[in-house]
């Protein structure tokens, strides 16, 4: 009788354990599928100054703005950031609304959803500031485009602006940003303002952003074709695995450089340094996981006697400096190696210019100081004259790849880099 007792209580002491461990797995299965705020889509806001070749799609006053912007991955609902980094003074906007986007200024799918910030339907953003709506229960599709629209009240001639947009949005007078359709509207090929759109995402793992100059912005690729080296990237990664793929968000400046920011000697240097603008651009980005740079060669490019041209080890040491930064904070940094150019300015070229990039990409090639490298200079150089791009990758100013280009630099990238 007794030993009937010990066995009973013996069963009931395993039921009990196995209950708990159930409990214990569905709370962990719980947790892994709870919402978390990755960043889908970005883009790196410049100074008014530095986009004078857009200076007309700039001047705000009374309008409806349509921002329409392509995202890597999906979510259960978004949330916006708006930009005033800039600014003078301060940035009102109100009557937020986002939508699926149409064709042309029209928004699709079942209407738009009001933003807010803090529950308010308007906001002022202090000069130098940004801020990040309420979460907006809107499903957002992988490898789709939204339709945000906010309306300005007030005149602004120096927003924030990414001016290699690479994708028409929409600019109307009024307050219209709840239309279907925008009337009186105008094209433009800049991003105001909107500077990145997070998704609550049950299953990504976080994001890569990708630090970079114009080869990364995409330049010379084929507009709304969405058509960058990061595009394919992601498009690779969604399709290997569409529900846990990472989002690639891309935080590229055409003409941006490493070490210095304002004008070099080719004229407009577009945004601060990489170095200057790590942490707002980078470190700031919902679900940050890995940090992917492709930069340098606008160091490189200087005429010879240029005060601003510098030695490989200028670069490397910036780019162990991001790897520090990264590390203490338990990210992974992916250096891609630079791609050639020779021909794109013949009149200037030394060969300083060739030697200091072979230097710094075998640095990159062969250190431990990072956690993996990419050679985007395999991927896009010609094996006969390795020091220029391929001719079937070369936009025609030797500088900047075609699409097919870009995407062989975003099919030669180990996706194992980002497991």
């Amino acid at each position: 009788m007794a030993a009937t007792a010990f066995s009973k209580r013996g069963f009931l002491a395993r039921i009990t354990h196995l209950a708990a461990c159930f409990a214990l797995f569905a709370a962990s299965s719980a947790l892994a599928q709870t919402p978390h705020w990755v960043g889908s889509w970005m883009a790196s806001p410049c100074a008014p100054a530095d986009a004078e070749p857009r200076r007309d799609q700039l001047s705000l006053n009374g309008d409806t703005v349509r921002q329409i912007v392509h995202l890597s991955i999906g979510g259960v609902a978004v949330r916006l950031h708006f930009s005033n980094t800039f600014g003078t003074a301060p940035l009102l906007i109100r009557s937020v609304r986002v939508a699926a986007a149409g064709k042309g200024s029209e928004i699709a799918g079942d209407g738009d959803k009001a933003a807010t910030f803090s529950g308010k339907p308007e906001v002022s953003i202090a000069p130098g500031e940004s801020v990040v709506s309420d979460a907006v229960n809107l499903p957002a599709n992988a490898d789709g485009n939204l339709a945000v629209s906010f309306f300005v009240p007030e005149k602004v001639t120096a927003p924030a602006v990414h001016y290699t947009a690479l994708q028409t949005s929409w600019v109307a007078p009024g307050e219209q940003t709840s239309a279907a359709e925008l009337k009186g509207a105008h094209k433009i090929t800049v991003d105001l303002i909107l500077t990145a759109v997070d998704v609550a995402s049950r299953t990504s793992p976080g994001a890569i952003v990708a630090l970079g100059s114009s080869t990364t912005d995409g330049a010379h690729s084929t507009p709304n074709a969405n058509h960058r080296w990061t595009d394919f990237l992601a498009e690779r990664l969604r399709t290997t695995d569409a529900a846990n793929a990472p989002a690639v968000l891309n935080a590229g400046i055409s003409g941006n450089r490493v070490l210095n920011d304002g004008r070099g000697a080719w004229g407009p240097i577009f945004g601060e340094s990489a170095l200057k603008r790590f942490h707002r651009d980078v470190l700031a980005q919902s679900g940050l996981k890995w940090i992917f740079v492709f930069e340098g060669g606008n160091d490189i490019r200087q005429a010879a006697g240029n005060p601003e041209v510098i030695q490989p080890q200028q670069l490397i040491k910036a780019f162990q400096l991001m790897a520090r930064e990264a590390h203490a904070r338990k990210l992974k940094l992916i250096v891609a190696t630079i791609t050639p150019s020779q021909g794109t300015n013949p009149k200037d070229e030394t060969p300083a210019w060739e030697a200091t990039r072979l230097e710094v990409n075998k640095w990159i090639l062969t250190t431990k100081d990072i956690d993996g490298a990419v050679d985007f200079d395999k991927a896009a150089a010609d094996p006969q004259r390795p020091a220029r791009l391929l001719p079937a990758y070369d936009s025609g100013d030797h500088l900047h790849p075609n699409d097919a280009g870009y995407k062989a630099m975003g099919e030669s990238i180990d996706l194992h880099l980002f497991q």
